[in-house]
């Protein structure tokens, strides 16, 4: 990353001299107004501090920052209400590229990115650009994360002892059905004779109720339990300890509240931030495209060093682990080839339905 630093800067520089005199430079809440940088807003609909997605975003621009030196403002806008506000905010107030958060601020963004069309937007996790609507000025991306899902399905299917499995997830949304969908898949292939259960929290935000969820899961017998819920994965963790079975989950590492805690599918919310500054300093903004970001491309990764730190530290589990690492690994590379295929299945996941295919 260091060594393309200084190209980098040398193409920013040009490029900042076109972006710097666009709208107003009247400083909207930033620690310093530094003429001729480029300014972008990261407004987030969740609060920062979760050690999940809305931490990773904040990661992500912050190492555009020191990469290309941009200037970067922070705004949590937690409220519904406040989203359009917010976005339209941060648009008169001079930022080159406003980043939003998932879809719930996809109607913010339409509206305000139509008011300042010379002002960039960058919409995660959002659909905006769908084929019926184009938007010059917005490049939106969908997440897929099923294949990232299913090989950690695949591992958690060889880990079980009792072949019992849990999966949560935060709430009911397409992708993340499809990663449930794409979990059990993996599962059913490492293990066809374990079972899964599946259980939402309801929020990305709720430890406690995603604790009392994965007690009630290891009550039924699972020993391994996957979560994928934002920074209510702390509860799950947590009940996890409290009963000594095996978890993994996104983003987050865990390892050192508990050594049970096994391995990470990375999302790459952070480096799709970064890639939006990388592109427009580089003059190649994606305006009016839709993106799709997965396994194959950098939207998910799996963090194969949290899984090998688990093997080489576990007695019990090492080896099995050394094992379903190195066969999960073919299988990545098979989804990377694409002679390997994980469908994007949406509805709500079902073990009874996985298994009768």
């Amino acid at each position: 990353m260091k060594k393309r630093v200084l190209a980098m800067m040398i193409a920013a520089t040009m490029v900042i001299g076109l972006v710097a005199g666009c709208g107003s430079k009247s400083d909207s809440g930033s620690s310093d107004n530094t003429e001729g940088k480029l300014k972008v807003a990261l407004v987030v609909n969740q609060k920062f501090g979760d050690k999940a997605s809305m931490d990773d975003l904040a990661s992500g621009a912050d190492r555009a920052a020191e990469d290309f030196g941009v200037e970067i403002k922070k705004l949590e806008s937690a409220e519904a209400s406040k989203y359009e506000e917010d976005v339209r905010a941060m648009s008169k107030a001079g930022y080159d590229l406003i980043v939003t958060t998932y879809g719930y601020m996809t109607d913010a963004t339409k509206l305000v990115s139509q008011e300042y069309p010379d002002t960039k937007y960058a919409a995660v996790f959002q659909t905006i650009n769908d084929g019926s609507e184009k938007y010059d000025n917005v490049w939106d991306t969908e997440f897929h994360g099923e294949a990232a899902f299913y090989l950690g399905g695949y591992i958690a299917g060889k880990l079980t002892k009792s072949n019992h499995i849990g999966m949560i997830v935060g709430a009911e949304e397409p992708t993340p059905n499809a990663e449930g969908n794409g979990f059990m898949q993996g599962v059913k292939a490492a293990n066809p004779d374990a079972t899964v259960e599946f259980s939402y929290v309801g929020s990305y935000e709720d430890p406690a109720k995603a604790k009392e969820v994965t007690s009630a899961m290891i009550s039924k017998g699972c020993d391994v339990v996957q979560t994928d819920s934002g920074s209510s994965n702390a509860g799950v963790v947590e009940a996890c300890k409290d009963a000594g079975v095996l978890c993994a989950g996104e983003i987050s590492d865990y390892y050192d509240t508990y050594d049970g805690f096994y391995g990470i599918e990375g999302i790459g919310f952070g480096d799709t931030v970064y890639k939006a500054i990388e592109m427009l300093i580089n003059d190649e903004y994606p305006g009016g495209e839709h993106g799709i970001r997965d396994l194959t491309n950098g939207g998910y990764f799996m963090d194969w060093d949290s899984f090998t730190r688990f093997a080489d530290a576990s007695k019990d589990y090492g080896e099995t682990m050394k094992a379903a690492i190195a066969e999960a690994q073919e299988l990545e590379k098979q989804i990377d080839d694409g002679s390997l295929e994980i469908p994007f299945d949406t509805e709500t996941p079902s073990w009874d339905r996985i298994v009768s295919k």
